[in-house]
C-alpha cells in the first residue's frame, strides 16, 4: 500500500488522486515519496515523513507574509507571464523546478520562493521533495480573458454559460474529437486557497469514480502551466430543477416520484463508492428532456465527503464557510456529526416537498435560526396537509415523511430501500388513478342507473300492452 506524498495517508497503488487531501498523485511525487521513505529508513531505521508531507503546505519564514495573510513574490521569483513557446502559450510544460540548478528558487502553491535542495554529498542519500513541482502562476486575469484560449492543447474555451463563488463554467470543445464539453474553471483569486483547491480536486476525484447515467460525466481534470485549474465535463442541455419549479410551479406526484427515483439512482452509486454528496438542492439537479420524458443529472460533488471507518478525512471547511445549503441540511449535518447516505436522503426529501407543493415545510421561518430549529426539532406536516387542493396521494405522503424523519434510523436505510418505497408509491398511485371515485361520482352513477331502469320499464310496457 502506497502513501500520499502530500499528507502521508494510505492510498491505493496506482491511484491518480489522494482520497484524503484530494491532490493528484504523479509519477514524480510517487518516486519522491519512495525516495524519502528509503532515505529515512537508511538513516534512522524507521519512516519519518518530512514536515512538508505532514502539513501539506509551506509556512513562509518571512514575518510580513505571515502577518498579511498573502504573499506577493518578487519579480525574480515569479515571472509576470509564462514564457511563450514556439507554438503558443500552452504548447508544452514549463520546465520543472525539480530540475533547476542548485540554489535556484522553487515556488510552493501558497508560500514564497524557497531554495532548491542542494546536491547530495557523496555517500549520502539524495533528499527528496515531498510534493510535485508547482506550476508557475502569472498575474490574475478575469476568466473572460480565457475565451478563445486553448487549454493544454486539448480544449478550446468558448462562451461563458454560468458562474458561482468558486469558479465559472464555459462551453468548450475537445480538439481531438470535436466533442462539446462544459469547462468548469476555478477563479484565479481562489488558486492560492488550499481549502478551495482541495475541494476542487476532490470534486474531480469523486466524479471520476461515478458512471451512473444520472450523474454528470467528468472527462478530464488538469492544470495549465500558468496555474489555471479546470474540469472538463459533460455539456448538459436543459435546465436546473429550481428553474423548472419556478416556471412550472408544483409538479405532479407521478412526475416527482420519477425525478426522485433517478436522483436516488445517482446517489446509490455514489454511496456505494463511499461518497456522500452533502449539498443536495434543486440547483444541483439538472433536468434534460429525452423522448418527452425527464432525464435527471446530479451535479456538483464539490463538497462531497468520503465516508471512512478507519481514517480521518478532512472536512475542507474554511473559516466563515458553511458546507451545504441550510434549507436542505439534515439534523446530523447541522450538529457536525459523521454523515452517511441517509443525510442525502433527508435533503432529497426536503427537495421533494418543494417539488410537490411549491413550498418548503418551514415556509413560516424568517431567520436562519428558525430554519435550524425546524430541522432539529419540528416534525414536518404531510405534503397533502400543506396543499389539500393538489390531491397528493397518501402513499406519496408516506414516502416523504419517512425521508425527512429527524432520526436517521427512522429514515430509509439506504437509497435501495428508498427506490423500493418510491416504486411502491408509484404502483399505489397508478391503482388509485384508475378508480377516481368520489361521493359525486357515486351520486352520478346512481342517477344514471335509476334512469336506465325507468327507460327499460317504459320500453317493456310499450312492447307488451
Amino acid at each position: 500500500m502506497a502513501t500520499c506524498p502530500h499528507c502521508s495517508n494510505e492510498i491505493d497503488d496506482g491511484a491518480r488522486f489522494c482520497g484524503v487531501c484530494g491532490r493528484p498523485i504523479t509519477q514524480t511525487a510517487e518516486a519522491a515519496a519512495r525516495a524519502a521513505t528509503s532515505a529515512s529508513k537508511d538513516v534512522s531505521g524507521s519512516h519519518a515523513p518530512p514536515p512538508s508531507a505532514i502539513s501539506g503546505s509551506y509556512s513562509p519564514p518571512a514575518p510580513s507574509a505571515a502577518v498579511s495573510g498573502s504573499y506577493s513574490p518578487p519579480p525574480s521569483a515569479v515571472p509576470t507571464q509564462v514564457p511563450p513557446s514556439p507554438s503558443g502559450p500552452d504548447s508544452g510544460p514549463v520546465p520543472s523546478p525539480l530540475h533547476a540548478a542548485p540554489g535556484a528558487a522553487t515556488m510552493n502553491r501558497s508560500g514564497p520562493a524557497r531554495p532548491a535542495p542542494a546536491p547530495a554529498r557523496p555517500g549520502r542519500p539524495a533528499p527528496a521533495s515531498a510534493s510535485p513541482a508547482a506550476p508557475i502562476r502569472g498575474p490574475q486575469q478575469p476568466l473572460e480573458n480565457l475565451i478563445g484560449r486553448t487549454l493544454n492543447h486539448r480544449y478550446i474555451v468558448e462562451d461563458k454559460i454560468g458562474e458561482g463563488g468558486f469558479g465559472a463554467v464555459f462551453r468548450g470543445k475537445q480538439i481531438a474529437t470535436g466533442r462539446e464539453v462544459a469547462l468548469k474553471i476555478l477563479h484565479p483569486h481562489n488558486v492560492h486557497d488550499e481549502t478551495i483547491v482541495a475541494r476542487f480536486r476532490r470534486e474531480a476525484e469523486a466524479c471520476s469514480k461515478l458512471r451512473d447515467p444520472h450523474t454528470v460525466t467528468t472527462y478530464d481534470f488538469d492544470e495549465t502551466p500558468d496555474g489555471i485549474l479546470y474540469l472538463a465535463m459533460e455539456l448538459l442541455r436543459g435546465r436546473a430543477l429550481h428553474h423548472l419549479q419556478k416556471a412550472d410551479g408544483p409538479l405532479g406526484s407521478t412526475r416527482v416520484l420519477r425525478i426522485l427515483d433517478q436522483v436516488a439512482a445517482s446517489l446509490s452509486e455514489a454511496h456505494a463508492n463511499g461518497i456522500v454528496h452533502r449539498d443536495m438542492k434543486p440547483e444541483n439537479v439538472f433536468i434534460e428532456s429525452r423522448a418527452g420524458e425527464d432525464h435527471v443529472k446530479v451535479l456538483d460533488f464539490g463538497i462531497a465527503k468520503v465516508m471512512s471507518d478507519d481514517r480521518q478525512v478532512p472536512a475542507l471547511t474554511a473559516v466563515g464557510q458553511t458546507l451545504g445549503t441550510l434549507e436542505f441540511m439534515s439534523p446530523e449535518q447541522l450538529r457536525g456529526q459523521k454523515l452517511d447516505g441517509r443525510s442525502d436522503i433527508y435533503a432529497l426529501g426536503m427537495m421533494a416537498y418543494e417539488m410537490l407543493t411549491g413550498e418548503l415545510p418551514f415556509k413560516s421561518a424568517k431567520t436562519p435560526i428558525e430554519i435550524i430549529n425546524f430541522h432539529m426539532k419540528d416534525t414536518p406536516p404531510a405534503p397533502s396537509k400543506m396543499r389539500p387542493d393538489l390531491k397528493i396521494p397518501p402513499a406519496v405522503d408516506e414516502v416523504l415523511l419517512k425521508m425527512v424523519a429527524k432520526s436517521r434510523d427512522n429514515r430509509y436505510a439506504d437509497t435501495a430501500a428508498l427506490r423500493a418505497g418510491i416504486e411502491e408509491a408509484r404502483h399505489d398511485r397508478g391503482k388509485k388513478s384508475s378508480f377516481p371515485l368520489s361521493l359525486t361520482n357515486y351520486r352520478l352513477m346512481g342517477i344514471v342507473g335509476a334512469a336506465t331502469v325507468i327507460l327499460v320499464g317504459v320500453l317493456f310496457y310499450l312492447l307488451h300492452r
